[in-house]
């Protein structure tokens, strides 16, 4: 009984996490100021935003600046935990592939739909992020010795990692739905 209800738990953490990400990368101006204005533009050149927070050339706040580059990385984070928790084969290399082709895939849908800016330093910050979410894993894996144990311990962060910030992001999106 009580394995069912943490693998029950388990994919309820997965869907409110697959729903925030869609809801972030494409409508994310909910959880941001909505008076700022980010237009639609194209990066194809590899850290260069990157250098431009990092060096300051951006006329944009440094506080903005640390929490694009650390957001991008911190939000796939669990994306590469729960990838390596439900896949069968936990090759580093093939759980890589799968985080970058799907950063990819966003940021493409964001170009094509016009949903703000699209930049090749996203998808390099949201795979490091991936990868550390597969680091993470292997981690909890090595302290739990086998699988079971690794998903219940990933099921018990995700709730008490998660459930505050499932709260606080409903919140947001309410509040901002009333005004």
């Amino acid at each position: 009984m009580v394995k069912k209800t943490l693998n029950v738990l388990f994919y309820i953490m997965l869907a409110l996490y697959v729903f925030m990400m869609i809801d972030l990368f494409f409508r994310y101006n909910v959880m941001f100021d909505a008076t700022r204005d980010v237009s639609r533009s194209l990066n194809l050149v590899p850290f260069k935003t990157i250098w431009e927070y990092a060096s300051g050339s951006n006329h944009l706040r440094a506080s903005f600046a640390v929490s694009n580059i650390l957001g991008n990385i911190v939000v796939f984070i669990p994306f590469g935990l729960f990838m390596q928790a439900i896949r069968k084969r936990k090759t580093f290399w093939a759980g890589m592939l799968i985080i970058l082709i799907s950063t990819v895939v966003i940021e493409v849908v964001q170009y094509a739909f016009g949903l703000g800016a699209t930049d090749i330093d996203d998808v390099i910050l949201n795979t490091v992020g991936g990868v550390v979410g597969m680091l993470v894993y292997r981690l909890f894996r090595i302290a739990c010795k086998n699988e079971g144990r690794t998903k219940t311990a990933i099921t018990v962060a995700a709730l008490v990692v998660g459930v505050p910030i499932v709260y606080l992001y409903f919140t947001t999106v309410f509040a901002h739905l009333r005004l």
